[in-house]
């Protein structure tokens, strides 16, 4: 063996070490937690501080390690190619052929790759800096390259800031999904984390009460009146109208009614009801819950009247609705006759027509689709029927079973439902 095809036979063995230097590092680098990374670029971990700043351009570091991997593999075959004919004649072609691809596959790709796999974390801090310095290197060729491969892209698929946003949010969800079942989270913890991020895609509209159930007052009425229909009524706070239960005029609250009632040392036609109002506030349906809960907080309100974009009241929403979205819903031991969902013997449940088909969800694990403007349980019965059914009837949409046991004029008050196994 001459010194020339010994400098090839050394050049491969240290090419095929750079060479799985680059798979691990691009494995690590795809593998690497950025939430990890996050916390102990707080904690000072200055290699934490350089890795996170390379996940924020992971598909340039991919293309370098990519490139890098491709050029020395590429180069580490025709070196052994010259070795193999200089050693073995025209055959030498065809050992060198076997050789580096056994080499290529087992000790370029598939043994670092494996390695990174199990502590990707681990292996992208460690080969950070490496890892920069060849970023740097490679930048002129990554840029061309990258351009090139995103003006191909651009033809067929155009992502957009909002679709990069929700995808981001799915790769939560499914995180959360996938701890769920594997017994790392409780169902009850990943309630809540869908819960907040339900919140930016799921409108006032979907969640508040309807006009028609909403329980106000008439603000024209006697004083002693208006005292009896608060106190039976229930609520700490509540529409007051005037002329008609479209026109609010104030936002009564019971307990400064009481309060003030309690201190108030003449007679009642004396009494001046205005203190124990507010002005009622209107917000817009389209509004997100997300940005709902944080105008609640600026504003430092808790109700809002809702309507539509010519101005006509739909219904009302409360801070503790939106509260409820997150963290389920909440019953004083004194509100078990307003319980929605009743599970039978049979395994069916008994749920009130108005509950919502995402608190059903929620509650029971099912998977009822919910279709436009069809948000509750009746509006989803009477919208997969294209009718209002009757009472007793029995029925069945996507694989669950239905019956009406109580119906009033078009509403569905309660409904029997039952998941079709299998």
């Amino acid at each position: 063996m001459d010194d020339l095809t010994f400098f090839y036979l050394t050049s491969v063995v240290a090419l095929t070490v750079v060479a799985a230097l680059f798979s691990c590092s691009e494995t690590s680098i795809t593998a690497a937690s950025r939430a990890k990374v996050h916390r102990m670029v707080s904690e000072g971990n200055k290699r934490a501080r350089k890795l996170e700043k390379l996940l924020k351009s992971r598909e340039k570091v991919i293309s370098s390690m990519l490139i890098g991997n491709n050029i020395v593999n590429i180069l580490a075959s025709a070196l052994a190619t010259a070795a193999g004919i200089a050693l073995f004649g025209e055959t030498g072609l065809i050992y060198a052929t076997i050789a580096m691809t056994l080499i290529v596959i087992v000790l370029s790709e598939i043994a670092p790759k494996t390695f990174a796999l199990k502590m990707p974390d681990k292996v992208a801090m460690a080969l950070a800096p490496m890892i920069d310095i060849l970023v740097k290197i490679l930048f002129p060729f990554t840029h061309l390259i990258q351009k090139l491969v995103d003006s191909v892209l651009d033809l067929f698929f155009k992502k957009t800031d909002q679709a990069s946003k929700e995808q981001e949010l799915e790769e939560i969800r499914d995180t959360v999904d996938l701890k769920h079942k594997e017994g790392s989270i409780f169902k009850y913890d990943k309630d809540l984390i869908d819960g907040v991020l339900d919140l930016s895609d799921t409108e006032i509209s979907e969640i508040m009460v309807h006009r028609k159930d909403i329980e106000s007052i008439n603000a024209e009425l006697p004083l002693a009146e208006i005292v009896s229909q608060a106190l039976e009524i229930n609520y700490t706070r509540i529409p007051m109208w005037r002329s008609s239960k479209e026109n609010i005029v104030a936002i009564l609250n019971v307990r400064k009614l009481l309060k003030a009632l309690h201190c108030h040392k003449g007679s009642l036609d004396e009494f001046e009801l205005t203190p124990a109002t507010s002005e009622p506030w209107f917000v817009p349906s389209s509004n997100s819950l997300r940005s709902q809960l944080f105008a609640f907080r600026k504003k430092k309100k808790r109700f809002a009247l809702v309507i539509d974009e010519y101005g006509s009241m739909l219904g009302l929403l409360t801070l503790e609705d939106i509260l409820e979205e997150i963290v389920g819903e909440i019953k004083e031991q004194e509100d078990e006759s307003e319980i929605n969902i009743i599970r039978v013997k049979s395994g069916a449940y008994k749920i009130a027509g108005k509950t919502l088909i995402r608190d059903i969800n929620k509650k029971l694990d099912w998977e009822i689709l919910e279709g436009d403007n069809a948000y509750n349980l009746a509006a989803f019965i009477i919208s997969n029927l294209g009718r209002i059914p009757e009472e007793r009837e029995k029925f069945e949409i996507d694989g669950y079973a239905f019956e009406i046991l109580k119906r009033k004029n078009h509403d569905l008050l309660l409904v029997r439902v039952k998941k079709i196994s299998g």
